[in-house]
């Protein structure tokens, strides 16, 4: 479902430990991100996946932007749980 290049859907992935996260990029197409949480995906990708608009550009900085300021937060509550520091191959492994 489509409505021409304007934004729609509706998705709350809530992640436990089985969690994925993927970047497809392709040579001539714009790129899909994949969040997973079990057998449940978000797929996102630019509309018109042929053209990078300077919204599209925007629009993945703030994504980069919104995700470090979630990671950040994950990070200062469990610190705040009495944890040590996450693994660096895991730490990895979400980027």
């Amino acid at each position: 479902m489509s409505h021409g290049e304007n934004s729609f859907a509706s998705v709350s992935v809530h992640v436990g430990d089985d969690w994925d996260l993927r970047c497809d990029t392709y040579p001539q197409t714009t790129p899909i991100l994949t969040i997973g949480g079990g057998s449940t995906q978000a797929h996102f990708c630019i509309a018109g996946r042929e053209r990078i608009t300077a919204e599209a550009v925007a629009f993945a900085r703030e994504l980069a932007r919104q995700a470090a300021r979630f990671a950040a937060e994950c990070e200062r509550l469990h610190a705040g749980q009495g944890h040590s520091q996450v693994p660096a191959e895991t730490a990895d492994n979400a980027a």
